[in-house]
């Protein structure tokens, strides 16, 4: 009485049994391989919704325009910041000499009225802050606006959920903290001092680390450098943060876990 073929291949490891092994082999590699196509969000900063005028370099940003961190923001409490590159500006002192009132800048903290909205009026002063998504069809839209001579509004132009910090120098570091839960907030602070004239208190949406730099904030005249001499660098690592936090909740900025 003879056996089958596919029974005698199974028990003695021929043809038929290295087929299906082989098959399984595969298949098990294949399905590995399907898992890992789609690389994990990382941190750092989108090309594609940043404006054109824009120039990236890792996380580095120069040239004028908007530009927005490729991840939005998802927990509770985050923490970043932006340290400010002005070659053409003196360096502060590292060592908290007496020079550190060569360093003050106009940020506005008295109660006198007639200087109230200078940051407002300072065309020429970078924003931070938050922004939605953006995409190539918002900056046509807003190339199209300029070119018609109308000037675009904070809503306009994407910085609404943005603050200007006027007088910038080489090393300033500019953070900025953002809560969600309870009242969302967003708050900024200038080489760890909170600036409580910018807070932002109510928001509601997805949003993206962002930061703008006016066209033609570098005129000649004054203080003021070339646009190519302004750079400012993200940094989202919490070992290279330069100050503290508003609090201990406000952590660096996370990427959202995948549904595995």
């Amino acid at each position: 009485m003879g056996a089958c073929c596919s029974c005698f291949d199974a028990i003695s490891g021929g043809k038929h049994s290295s087929q299906n092994g082989s098959s399984s082999t595969e298949m098990t590699a294949r399905n590995n391989s399907s898992k890992g196509s789609i690389p994990p969000p990382s941190l750092g900063l989108s090309r594609a919704m940043s404006a054109p005028t824009i120039g990236l370099q890792g996380f580095t940003v120069s040239g004028s325009g908007l530009a927005l961190a490729k991840i939005p923001i998802e927990q509770d409490a985050a923490y970043w910041e932006w340290h400010v590159d002005l070659p053409g500006l003196p360096r502060h002192p590292d060592d908290g000499d007496d020079n550190d009132e060569d360093r003050m800048h106009s940020i506005n903290m008295d109660d006198d009225n007639d200087n109230n909205n200078d940051n407002d009026e300072d065309p020429y002063a970078l924003k931070f802050g938050v922004a939605t998504r953006k995409d190539r069809h918002f900056y046509k839209s807003l190339e199209n606006v300029e070119e018609e001579g109308d000037e675009a509004s904070s809503r306009d132009d994407g910085t609404v959920l943005m603050r200007p910090i006027p007088n910038l120098r080489h090393n300033d570091v500019i953070g900025v903290a953002v809560q969600q839960s309870d009242l969302p907030m967003i708050q900024f602070l200038l080489n760890g001092e909170p600036l409580p004239e910018c807070t932002i208190n109510r928001f509601r949406g997805t949003v993206y680390p962002a930061v703008y730099i006016p066209p033609g904030a570098a005129e000649a005249g004054g203080d003021r450098i070339d646009d190519e001499g302004i750079s400012l660098t993200a940094e989202f690592d919490e070992d290279n943060f330069r100050e503290m936090s508003p609090h201990a909740r406000f952590g660096p900025l996370l990427t959202a876990r995948g549904i595995l």
